[in-house]
């Protein structure tokens, strides 16, 4: 009776933990756009930074696809006044099913864990799952200062 509660539970667990992953990759296809900023196919407008007090921030920007994707990330890499890297956020921001033409409002969350001060912000958009530390997947970049 024992045995049979718990592997329900398991099997329910496991189920949901790939229901959950499934939801938040998104298939990703390739861009064979690889460049950043300008060439990219996304038209990027309204970039900044809004300070939300004790070390949160959010990224805003309007973004109009030039093609079709299914599946949009923004990732943001904080730096200092020398340039010392303070921290990422690698999702802070994703879409699934960005449609071409369509302006999408982005709001990127961003958390600083330590007490440093930002200067500058690396805004990446991918269209699959960043992968730690390679931005050269990114199909958008730009800094923008805090």
């Amino acid at each position: 009776m024992v045995k049979n509660k718990v592997a329900i539970i398991l099997a329910v667990i496991l189920i949901m933990g790939v229901v959950a992953i499934s939801g938040c990759t998104g298939s990703g296809s390739s861009s064979d756009n690889e460049t950043t900023d300008s060439t990219s196919s996304l038209n990027v407008t309204n970039l900044r930074v809004v300070s939300e007090g004790y070390s949160m921030y959010k990224v805003k920007a309007d973004i109009v696809p030039d093609k079709d994707y299914s599946y949009l990330e923004m990732v943001l890499i904080w730096y200092d006044a020398s340039g010392a890297l303070i921290d990422k956020n690698s999702l802070a921001w994703n879409i699934n099913d960005a449609s071409e033409g369509k302006t999408i409002k982005v709001t990127g969350n961003g958390f600083l864990s330590g007490d440093e001060t930002p200067a500058k912000v690396d805004v990446l958009f991918f269209d699959s799952v960043f992968s730690g530390g390679d931005e050269s997947g990114a199909i958008y970049k730009e800094t923008i200062e805090v």
